[in-house]
């Protein structure tokens, strides 16, 4: 292939995919060569027909190309200015005459030319354009063969295989996706038409069960790891949507075993993440609903890396999910992070209502994690609050270094001994905060409301209003307002709490 024909070639493909504009698309501009051998005479008329064309003066440009072919029949730019006769009826919306009187010319005067094989796809491209959808498979089958090589031949694969997608043509859609992937040379114009075959193909052959067919085709891609990457990517996905429903869920069991296998030969390739490669085999087999299996895996785990946390997190959690919930807290027991393992049961004693229990082991927290006793504090004040121990729970919240937090919860509990004063006091300490003033002082209103002190709750939620009109404090206090006492004016209000 000469530089010139591949360099007409390689923009044929983005024509081929862009969309229509009144500028020179790539395929309709003509080779550098056939203009530099053109005579100057013979290029001021093409500039002049190419100029009515860009300006979408199509009948004008039609007649402009006509001329030149009348004047200059022997010029090197003869079957271009052909081509751009047939492009200047098809912007006219006239496909027939274009491809009859057009491209077909093109192809019959000038059959070696390089715009022969483009004129040859734009006939194609008619008869798809006219709807005569057999004619243009044709047409592309015709490129296909004898052309086969050409970038116009991948283009026409692609058009064909639309139409086996659309007609739900399985057979042509193998076959066609099938040569993109094995038999077209990859190059940089075909590279990522060949690639997105390679994978569609897969998939296919992944939805079929045809695990090593799947393989082979990613290969042509994909190389090493990067290759059971993708396989891997690839058919767990189908498991998964093959899972979704009952009618195929058998053949998800058998894409997974594939799967599984592939997994096995590839922990033997690479003996450094094979611990990885295993956790994957034990999350697809509860991907397929086989605990057993899962079990079996984490077993061949821990004797042969070690039971560390993640995998002592993982066998909890799979008792935890047969609600073996005693062996769960075993296993968390052993971690090697006691830490860890004694927030994961009194996380459990807590889903299982057992509060005091869970007090228990966050004292047993504060022994060995010092250093995080606030946070173990506040759990524990938690666990009070829930028994409704609401004295224990003020006590234990007083020893937190979290101001302004513990001052609100504290308040919250005064309130729940019915004890207003109390909590009022803490709202007015924490109001030295800027970014908490608004919520103590729309609580202090609340507490009022409950200790049946109306006019001062309604002062109070005035105050909130004047001091803080731009906060959602503001218009919590505004609302409860009109709801509960019918006030809608709350401009003014007491300075006094």
């Amino acid at each position: 292939m000469t530089l010139r024909l591949h360099s007409l070639l390689a923009v044929c493909l983005l024509f081929l995919v862009a969309p229509c504009s009144l500028a020179l698309d790539p395929l309709e501009q003509i080779p550098v060569g056939t203009f530099e051998k053109m005579k100057e005479v013979e290029r001021y008329q093409m500039r002049i027909a190419e100029k009515h064309y860009t300006g979408g003066a199509f009948k004008t440009s039609l007649a402009e190309y006509e001329k030149f072919l009348t004047l200059y029949e022997k010029s090197p730019g003869a079957p271009y200015a052909q081509l751009m006769w047939s492009h200047s009826m098809m912007r006219l919306k006239k496909p027939k005459t274009a491809l009859r009187e057009g491209f077909q010319s093109v192809i019959d005067y000038w059959p070696e030319s390089e715009e022969a094989v483009i004129a040859a796809y734009c006939i194609a491209d008619a008869y798809r354009t006219m709807g005569e959808v057999k004619d243009a498979q044709k047409a592309f089958r015709f490129l296909i063969k004898e052309y086969p090589d050409h970038v116009i031949a991948i283009r026409s694969r692609l058009d064909l295989l639309h139409y086996a997608r659309l007609h739900k043509d399985e057979a042509e859609q193998l076959s066609l996706l099938n040569d993109l992937t094995f038999k077209v040379v990859r190059n940089e114009i075909s590279k990522t038409a060949c690639e997105e075959a390679s994978r569609e193909l897969a998939q296919i052959h992944f939805f079929a069960q045809r695990f090593d067919e799947g393989k082979k085709a990613l290969a042509t891609t994909h190389e090493g790891d990067a290759l059971f990457d993708a396989v891997y990517g690839m058919s767990a996905k189908t498991v998964g949507h093959l899972l979704g429903k009952p009618e195929t869920r058998t053949a998800a069991l058998t894409l997974g075993d594939q799967l599984l296998n592939e997994l096995r030969v590839e922990s033997k390739r690479r003996p450094a993440i094979e611990k990885e490669l295993l956790y994957r085999a034990a999350d697809l087999n509860g991907t397929l609903g086989r605990p057993a299996e899962i079990w079996k895996l984490y077993t061949e785990i821990g004797e042969r890396f070690g039971r560390d946390d993640g995998l002592l997190g993982n066998m909890a959690a799979w008792y935890k999910a047969r609600d073996k919930r005693t062996e769960a807290r075993g296993i968390y027991g052993e971690f090697k992070d006691q830490v860890a393992g004694l927030k994961n049961i009194a996380g459990m004693d807590l889903e299982e209502g057992k509060i005091t229990e869970a007090i228990g082991v966050f004292r047993k927290l504060i022994e060995i994690d010092g250093d995080h006793a606030d946070d173990h504090l506040w759990a524990i004040a938690s666990c009070y609050e829930k028994l409704a121990d609401w004295k224990k729970a003020i006590a234990t919240y007083r020893q937190i270094d979290r101001f302004p937090d513990n001052h609100f919860r504290m308040a919250a509990c005064h309130r729940q001994l019915k004890e207003p004063n109390e909590a009022i006091v803490l709202y007015n300490q924490i109001k030295v905060v800027d970014n908490a003033a608004a919520e103590a002082t729309l609580q202090i209103g609340f507490t009022y409301e409950e200790a049946k002190e109306k006019e001062k709750a309604i002062r109070t939620f005035q105050l909130t209003c004047k001091r803080y009109p731009k906060t959602e404090q503001a218009s919590k206090a505004h609302a409860h307002l009109q709801n509960g006492y019918n006030i809608n004016v709350t401009l003014g209000g007491a300075e006094e709490e």
